[in-house]
């Protein structure tokens, strides 16, 4: 009996193709994803490559070759404006690099300081130190060009150190050490300056709100979809298009249900982050709302679609679990998009969470203007519409059954 019991089991599982692909499929989609993200030497295997502007306000000779050094490492891309034709661009003041990395364009800008290369050269001078301009939403990106500063820096001090080498074995240690070339034996200065986190309060969970928030507003708006598969299993939907009503009236109010629904949700989910966590949502609370309605909207569309692809409830569920756990693992849902290579970024944006969680950050990180939230908001009103013309393409087998 106990085999009848197994065998049975088997059978039940092999007739049930959904089971079969939640046991054995989607373990391996998975691992496939994350490996991607993770391993260097998978698939994919690069790491991601850091933009960054230079600025040397120094204008010496120890300054420009410090630039030089640094430019000709492979992880870093050195910004340089459109048409910019010769081979390193060089910003000779901070603000426009600044500027650059508050909107979002650059994580990362490097400062050489006036007074730099003199305070090395002489001892008594008070130490001036390499500055590092960051958007910390970034971390990775920080903690990896502060390493070849560091490198770059010892490097060329090294090189300065052997220049000068019959001069350092005529000293002893403690005239060494009295000597201007003891500055470069000493790690660089580098001083980190976060342009965003220090004025926030707890300002990484709002990034995190936003994840979490899209990742089931996507599940919510999938579970409310559902509701037409039961309708058609129960006969109510027969009866429905039998009255006055429409398909396109029907799927309309659908979505605007959904639509409805999912914007209560998010602004629970960052109403409860502003009064637990100190997210200031009352703040941003236009860029919020914007773009919240074309989130919902991209979302109720794409739960339209999927109800109408499948056949009953549990295949809905099935589908629902791999596309949007795949989605939130790809968009930066689950896993921050900063640790991904650049491929995987570009993967990304195949999903319309990495454009809304642009868009959040976007407003809760950089608290740049509504004018600058169009690209996000264009790709997932854009996405809305198609996925509703999708679906509505799809329910046509509802108005022939």
């Amino acid at each position: 009996m106990i085999g009848t019991v197994v065998r049975v089991g088997l059978l039940r599982m092999w007739h049930g193709r959904t089971e079969i692909l939640l046991t054995f499929v989607v373990p391996i989609a998975f691992f496939t994803i994350f490996a991607f993200i993770f391993d260097e030497q998978i698939g994919l295997g690069k790491s991601p490559r850091v933009d960054i502007a230079i600025v040397d306000e120094d204008s010496t000779e120890l300054s420009r070759e410090f630039v030089t050094a640094l430019a000709e490492w492979e992880t870093l891309r050195v910004y340089a404006p459109a048409g910019y034709q010769e081979k390193l661009f060089v910003f000779t003041a901070a603000e426009p690099a600044r500027e650059l990395v508050l909107a979002g364009i650059l994580p990362l800008a490097v400062v050489v300081p006036e007074g730099w290369s003199g305070s090395l050269a002489n001892p008594d001078a008070q130490p001036v130190g390499l500055q590092l301009l960051a958007d910390s939403s970034d971390p990775v990106a920080t903690q990896v060009v502060t390493a070849l500063l560091r490198q770059t820096s010892g490097r060329i001090a090294a090189e300065r150190g052997r220049q000068q080498l019959e001069v350092l074995l005529s000293l002893s240690p403690d005239e060494f050490a009295e000597s201007p070339m003891s500055r470069f034996g000493t790690p660089a200065a580098i001083e980190v300056i976060d342009l965003f986190a220090a004025d926030k309060a707890n300002p990484v969970v709002s990034m995190y709100a936003a994840g979490i928030a899209v990742m089931f507003l996507l599940f919510g708006a999938v579970g409310n979809s559902g509701t037409l598969l039961e309708e058609e299993d129960n006969q109510t939907l027969d009866r429905l298009l039998c009255s006055n009503l429409t398909m396109n009236q029907l799927l309309a109010g659908k979505w605007l249900l959904m639509t409805l629904v999912g914007i209560v949700q998010v602004t629970i989910m960052f109403a409860w982050a502003q009064l637990a966590f100190g997210v200031d949502l009352l703040g941003h609370l236009p860029g919020f709302a914007v773009m919240t309605v074309v989130t919902a909207g991209a979302a109720s569309s794409f739960a339209l679609t999927l109800a109408a692809l499948c056949r009953n409830r549990a295949q809905l569920n099935a589908v629902a679990v791999i596309l949007i756990l795949c989605m939130s693992a790809l968009g930066g849902s689950m896993v921050p998009r900063y640790v991904m290579s650049e491929t995987m970024q570009s993967f990304g944006k195949i999903t319309f969470n990495a454009w809304a969680l642009d868009g959040y950050i976007k407003v809760f990180w950089r608290n740049l203007p509504l004018a600058d939230l169009v690209p996000e908001l264009s790709v997932l009103a854009a996405t809305a519409l198609v996925l509703f013309g999708v679906g509505r393409i799809l329910a046509r087998r509802w108005e022939n059954s």
